[in-house]
């Protein structure tokens, strides 16, 4: 069935990439940040998205001179047929690999906190399998999930927030600039991958009432997970300290230890079935993206058929691994690494080929008439 354009409003798009982006804080992401700059870890999500910002807004502001245009089509319109195909097949690969280890970090979770002695394959095939069956109905479908259900998760945030505050020491974000400025600013650039997300999400662009819409949402959604996962990072901090870098989920340890009193003492099953909800919505969507870029390069209209054999050659890719420790450390890490200064490099080239071309000249004349 071929999926007709122009039926998510900013509510539900903003939505999708809350929840695709804010998930960020709820995985191993916390634990490599505080790693890397100690006590300030939550400053380096605010000033990853300060510097991502700048090709985030050159690539937005491209792609609204081409109306209804999607990224890929923006891209080979601007850097012909071979350079651009080569560079939508980086895209797509770089995506594909994010998924696939994404997806298997979250197994990892599930596996180690809630069924562990459930097999990785059964797990990682019952999460594949929804999240096929998500993509299948469509975009519209996905966005009015994630609408329905993004403020029951933002509202749990809050609320593991509010019953661990009693529990936290803010000593803890001292000595505030952690292990020195310069660290500090090294790790922001290397987390840029952290919003990468926002770089794939403008081939919905298409999907959209209007561009105006997509922007207002991307720019909302960009400003609430940053302060997001930033406060989410001070929270784990205030809590467990300098234990902060050892513990690989601090989201999914802090929740298995709070309580609501003698009646209610383990409540993390509430939260779990929140954030697995988010989860599903998140890959989901990100399936639904990459069969959209794999059907837009070998031109097939159809694309949500091949959305079943993406999601097994993902599985296949993603249990590879023989433990989370290879997913965390090495494998994960190269695709960020290569991630975020590709989308960054890439969105400056075709804002740069706009540039040369005349295309903001061509607008701007064109808005004048």
């Amino acid at each position: 069935m071929k999926q007709k354009p122009g039926k998510l409003g900013i509510r539900e798009y903003a939505a999708i990439a809350i929840l695709m982006v804010g998930s960020k804080a709820t995985e191993d992401t916390p634990a490599f940040l505080y790693t890397g700059s100690q006590n300030a870890a939550w400053m380096v999500p605010i000033l990853s998205a300060v510097v991502f910002f700048v090709p985030l807004f050159l690539l937005i502001k491209t792609i609204s001179l081409f109306q209804g245009k999607n990224l890929f089509s923006v891209i080979q319109q601007l850097l012909g047929k071979y350079i651009g195909f080569l560079v939508c097949l980086v895209i797509f690969i770089i995506s594909s690999l994010g998924i696939s280890y994404d997806s298997r970090t979250y197994i990892d979770i599930i596996k180690a906190f809630y069924f562990n002695s459930t097999p990785h394959l059964v797990l990682y095939a019952i999460l594949m399998a929804i999240c096929t069956y998500g993509a299948k109905k469509g975009i519209q479908h996905i966005g009015s999930v994630s609408y329905l259900i993004v403020f029951y998760t933002l509202l749990s945030g809050y609320f593991i927030f509010i019953i661990s505050f009693q529990d936290s020491n803010f000593q803890a974000i001292l000595p505030i600039w952690g292990s020195g400025i310069p660290r500090i600013f090294k790790e922001s650039i290397h987390r840029l991958p952290l919003f990468a997300d926002f770089f794939l999400l403008t081939m919905l662009i298409p999907y959209l009432k209007s561009s105006k819409e997509f922007r207002k949402g991307t720019w909302i959604a960009y400003s609430y997970v940053t302060i997001h996962i930033s406060t989410a990072i001070l929270m784990f901090i205030v809590l467990f300290d300098r234990s902060s870098g050892a513990i690989g989920y601090p989201f999914h340890t802090l929740i298995r230890y709070i309580s609501l009193g003698n009646y209610i003492p383990n409540v993390e099953i509430i939260f779990f079935v929140i954030w697995i909800m988010g989860a599903f919505i998140r890959f989901t969507a990100f399936l639904y993206v990459n069969a959209l870029m794999f059907g837009y390069m070998f031109k097939i209209k159809d694309f949500e058929y091949l959305i079943p054999s993406l999601a097994a050659i993902y599985l296949m890719i993603g249990i590879i691994p023989e433990s989370s420790m290879d997913v965390s450390h090495d494998l994960k890490p190269m695709v960020q690494s290569a991630a975020g200064p590709a989308f960054a490099a890439i969105s400056l080239m075709v804002w740069i080929a706009a540039l040369l071309k005349g295309e903001f000249k061509h607008a701007k004349n064109k808005s004048g008439l």
